[in-house]
């Protein structure tokens, strides 16, 4: 099971239940969007990263083979 399946099934708690008792199963749904969103953030962060090194790899070693 993802996180989006994680906060679906929260969601459905609040919607089957409808009697105000589940608004903390919504609220735990936000947040695991939430925190979805944030941790794909870090990933294109850290793969921009990654794509940052490996052309300063290419830079430096092509650098070196022209000496």
């Amino acid at each position: 099971m993802n996180s989006k399946q994680v906060a679906d099934e929260l969601e459905n708690i609040y919607w089957i239940q409808g009697d105000g008792k589940g608004k903390p199963f919504q609220q735990y749904a936000d947040f695991v969007r939430q925190q979805q969103a944030e941790i794909e953030a870090l990933k294109n962060k850290i793969k921009s990263y990654e794509n940052l090194g490996n052309m300063m790899l290419d830079e430096l070693l092509e650098k070196a083979q022209k000496k």
